[in-house]
């Protein structure tokens, strides 16, 4: 029974205290994953994207591509080619300066697949979204801002983990969903509170653990190229002067991988590929692997295989949290869902300090009367 009593106290102290300590940072992340659940059509609306439309023609070569690209950004090289399987009718193709390039430090031109000719585009990073993306993810402060990310969605699972155990007496004493209205309006709050967090409650943990698995993602995908993707591209190969076309090692790619689609393409010498191979990124074609990709390395110099992999389990993880973090599974439905469990956890933060300063003033009031 003491044992019991003490765990309660030690869970309602922590239930407490994380949660006021992560509430004005949580308050900023739900508002900013609400916005984010709209991304592509606040994108749409602001114009920052040209709207999607079927391919309507042949698709030109990615060599014609990426020679497009170039022509576009005079001095630059290609170094990767995205195909969003969403927008048939464009293609994404990232240029940098000479010499080894970082993928996400460049930038990239829009192209039209069937005519080659460049697309209006602008930076994401430069958009609205894109600053609140900024925001969310990384707090305006890079891959420190993503680990002080972390550290509030630990914070918000403990105060979630600890908040079940402080709900548990209350199951014996109140019928579920009953709300105490004649009470006044503390013991109001605290129903609430403790009704939504209970509904809440699964959407909640599933937000936050992905939230934390997102946060470490620099660090796992830093982890997975310093070790299996370096195995596969051979850092230590030579460059090759004239490597083969990037039509061919994607041929090559896709033979290895008939039954996926390809949807990334990497050219040698950056942090994605070797300076001597090709990295292409393959993705499931069905429903439930559609997110999930294999690696394949193709050697420039002979435009053959080299090495065909899986993610890692983590990698995985990691790759599946984005959609659920976010409720990028499904259409509207899904996204305006995702918001309403964001605007009720929005209410239960606010509700909760709410009930830490209404006490503290009763004890006060009580102190100035004794």
């Amino acid at each position: 029974m003491v044992s019991g009593r003490r765990v309660f106290r030690a869970c309602h102290w922590l239930h407490r205290w994380t949660g006021l300590l992560a509430a004005p940072f949580f308050l900023v992340l739900c508002l900013t994953g609400g916005i984010l659940v709209f991304r592509d059509e606040i994108d749409a609306l602001l114009g920052a994207t040209p709207p999607a439309a079927p391919a309507a023609g042949e698709a030109k070569p990615l060599s014609a591509l990426a020679s497009a690209a170039i022509v576009a950004q005079p001095g630059m090289r290609p170094i990767s080619i995205y195909l969003d399987p969403d927008t048939p009718d464009r293609a994404y193709v990232g240029v940098a300066p000479p010499g080894p390039a970082v993928l996400r430090d460049n930038g990239a031109v829009l192209i039209d697949r069937t005519t080659a000719a460049p697309m209006p585009y602008t930076d994401p990073r430069s958009t609205l979204t894109g600053f609140v993306f900024d925001l969310h993810a990384r707090w305006l402060s890079g891959p420190n801002g993503e680990l002080f990310g972390g550290a509030i969605a630990i914070l918000v699972f403990i105060c979630l983990a600890s908040g079940v155990v402080v709900y548990a007496p209350y199951v014996r004493k109140l019928l579920f969903g009953s709300v105490r209205h004649r009470r006044g309006t503390r013991l109001v709050q605290l129903d609430l509170h403790n009704l939504l967090g209970v509904v809440l409650l699964g959407w909640a943990i599933v937000v936050t653990v992905t939230g934390i698995c997102l946060a470490a993602g620099t660090l796992l995908l830093t982890h997975w190229q310093e070790t299996e993707l370096r195995a596969m591209a051979e850092p230590n190969a030579p460059r090759v002067a004239t490597p083969v076309s990037i039509d061919a090692a994607a041929t090559s790619a896709q033979a290895a991988e008939p039954e996926r689609q390809m949807r990334f393409l990497v050219y040698p010498d950056t942090d994605f590929s070797g300076p001597g191979h090709y990295s292409f990124l393959l993705y499931g074609a069905h429903r439930y692997d559609e997110r999930l990709f294999k690696v394949v390395t193709v050697d420039a110099a002979t435009g053959k295989v080299a090495a065909d992999r899986p993610l890692p389990m983590y990698l995985k993880a990691l790759v599946l949290s984005g959609p659920l973090h976010f409720g990028d599974y499904a259409s509207w439905p899904l996204k305006l869902f995702w918001v309403l469990c964001a605007g009720g956890i929005l209410f239960i933060t606010g509700n909760g300090a709410v009930l830490w300063w209404l006490r503290r003033r009763a004890r006060r009031l009580r102190t100035v009367r004794a």
